[in-house]
């Protein structure tokens, strides 16, 4: 490859400020050195074969002489300018120009002196052969799309041939090279004796070392970050109490070590001076490395934040966060996901500036085709900052009915009362009534306590009197509105209207605290002798009028006899008996699904109910 010619070179160093020339083309020396100041700085001239070979001579003269820093810098761009590098990897062609500039400045030096006066100064074609060395070899030259002209791909392809043709040749007559070790492999190559700068299977004995103390090396650190970061990420699950749904050690700690494996390859590989084609594969596989190992932990990261800024949210009273988290998470997800197929696609040479022009071209037709997906984003970023609900409430929309689950960018999922998940697209929320009744500060309770017809007035006083007072007494009852009548003469019973709310966080303990208000009801009503009435029919068979008959015998006397001087007090004191023995001073808390305690509706004291 293009470093076998490297190792084989005699480099000697020029104790002089100028190369010595043959006396042939000692002119064309001094005019090359009179203009040296001025296009060292400039850029590269390229407009035709003569001046492109002639400014990539001139520069790598630059480059080897004994000048500043700064000039050859300027002078090693230049040089590397003149090549078609397209062939080469965007992550390699600052490396690797250089070392493709000194291969071919290497090769010239021992196949020909170069006479720039017989290169042309224009030509028609698209290409021009400078000489073919050997057989499928070329130094060539191709014009550009901006007519300029560069060494072309098929002179770089050639360049391990040839530095394998010259191999062992000493510089030709009249040209001192003036090329210095100045990469790491070139100053380890003078370093080495012959024997391990001896090639073998296709790399360098001194290559091959170096590669498997630069794996056992990735391996040493890959081994270190996983001990480091597994212990470090969980001491900080243990301590944020976060919950994952994924395996911390080989879905996050796994894919850190293979990132920091694969990246120290990736950096310990290239001062190697290894053949392109091989640095190029190894590129591509330490680079996908990192690309995939890098995407799946930063996911994975994501993962581990997000539940961290959960268990934050849980613990504030707004539920703003409870939504705004996910759709995070979501998002950062996409977007790590898109950088890691950016930087693959940078590193298999796609041209990422044509590729998003042409998503610009194509744009409105992909924005009608995704007219839909895009409603649905303008939706879910209208129920973020609209908030006509949040996660926990329950929503009703249209005929669906349930507990909003998660809101995403393009749906919310609701989870119905019979379990099953319901995914809406967001753009109909905007367009939508949405009944949210998880936001409802009263929960109505309206019902018709049924008692038999032969109630007396002053009970169904008390009776009522008796319910009004444990609506007082109950702590979930809103006391500044509720309805406690008899209301209507129903078929079978005496109606006694119950309209009361209940202000109470939950569905659950809306449930738990009608039960207690409903069995204190019954209750009273025990202890009131009040009857409640259930269907009954009675049949009243006519027969022929019969002669009027006055019974000596007094009625039978009525089932409630015992006359009631306040019905109003009466309820009042046996609502207040009732509840005498309930903890009043203390409200209960909500239902708490893990508190089995939460859920009793029996807050008394434990005396048995009458």
């Amino acid at each position: 490859m293009h470093s076998s010619g490297r190792k084989h070179a005699s480099l000697k160093q020029s104790h002089t400020p100028f190369p010595q020339y043959s006396p042939a083309i000692l002119a064309l020396s001094l005019l090359m050195f009179a203009v040296l100041p001025l296009r060292a700085q400039d850029e590269s001239d390229r407009s035709s074969p003569r001046e492109a070979f002639r400014s990539f001579l001139v520069n790598m003269i630059v480059y080897s002489s004994d000048t500043t820093d700064a000039m050859r810098n300027r002078a090693i761009r230049n040089a590397v300018a003149v090549l078609d590098l397209g062939d080469v990897p965007a992550g390699l062609r600052e490396s690797q120009g250089v070392d493709i500039a000194r291969d071919l400045k290497n090769f010239l030096d021992r196949f020909e002196l170069v006479d720039i006066d017989e290169l042309p100064t224009s030509y028609d074609g698209e290409r021009y052969i400078w000489r073919k060395p050997a057989a499928n070899t070329e130094i060539s030259l191709t014009r550009d799309a901006d007519s300029l002209w560069r060494f072309s791909r098929q002179t770089i392809s050639s360049l391990p041939a040839l530095l394998r043709m010259v191999q062992g040749r000493e510089v030709v007559e009249g040209i001192e090279t003036t090329l210095r070790p100045d990469t790491f492999a070139d100053w380890i190559r003078s370093k080495l004796p012959h024997s391990l700068r001896n090639t073998v299977v296709y790399f360098e004995n001194w290559q091959w070392l170096a590669i498997i103390l630069v794996v056992i090396l990735g391996i040493i650190v890959e081994r270190l970050v996983i001990s480091i970061f597994s212990k470090w990420v969980i001491r900080f699950v243990k301590q944020s109490k976060a919950r994952t749904e994924f395996k911390l050690n080989t879905q996050l700690i796994k894919p850190l070590g293979i990132f920091a494996m694969a990246l120290v390859w990736s950096m310990l590989l290239r001062p190697l001076d290894l053949p392109l084609q091989a640095e190029t594969i190894l590129f591509f596989a330490t680079q996908f490395l990192i690309a995939a190992s890098g995407v799946w932990a930063t996911y994975r990261l994501v993962d581990l934040a997000a539940s961290f800024f959960e268990v934050l949210a849980e613990r504030t009273e707004s539920k703003f966060d409870d939504l705004l988290v996910p759709m995070i998470r979501r998002a950062l997800k996409i977007i790590v996901i898109a950088f890691g197929l950016l930087f693959v696609a940078d590193n298999l040479n796609i041209d990422i500036t044509s590729l998003l022009a042409g998503l610009g071209i194509g744009g409105i037709a992909f924005a009608l085709a995704a007219k839909d997906t895009v409603e649905n984003v303008f939706g879910s970023l209208t129920v973020m900052f609209d908030k006509p609900f949040e996660i926990g409430d329950w929503i009703k929309i249209n005929d669906l009915e349930g507990t909003v689950e998660e809101v995403g960018f393009r749906s919310t999922r609701i989870r119905t009362f019979y379990n099953s998940q319901i995914s809406i697209p967001n753009s109909r929320l905007v367009n939508t009534a949405v009944d949210n009744l998880g936001r409802r500060r009263y929960r109505r309770l309206s019902t018709k306590l049924g008692i038999q017809y032969d109630t007396p007035p002053e009970r169904i006083d008390a009776f009522c009197e008796g319910v009004r007072e444990l609506i007082r007494r109950h702590p979930y009852t809103r006391k500044d509105f509720y309805m406690v009548y008899f209301n209507e003469f129903a078929d079978f019973s005496l109606n006694i209207l119950l309209y009361v709310f209940h202000e109470t966080p939950d569905w659950a303990t809306e449930l738990r605290e009608r039960h207690r208000l409903l069995r204190d009801i019954v209750r009273l009503a025990r202890r009131l002798g009040v009857e409640f009435a259930f269907p009954t029919q009675t049949l009243h068979v006519s027969s022929l009028p019969q002669p009027l008959h006055v019974s000596s015998d007094p009625a039978p006397p009525a089932q409630h006899t015992t006359p009631i001087s306040d019905p109003v007090l009466l309820g009042r004191r046996e609502a207040e008996a009732l509840l005498a023995d309930e903890l009043l001073g203390e409200t209960p808390p909500p239902v708490l699904f893990e508190d089995p305690e939460s859920m009793k509706a029996d807050f008394h004291t434990g005396h048995p109910a009458p």
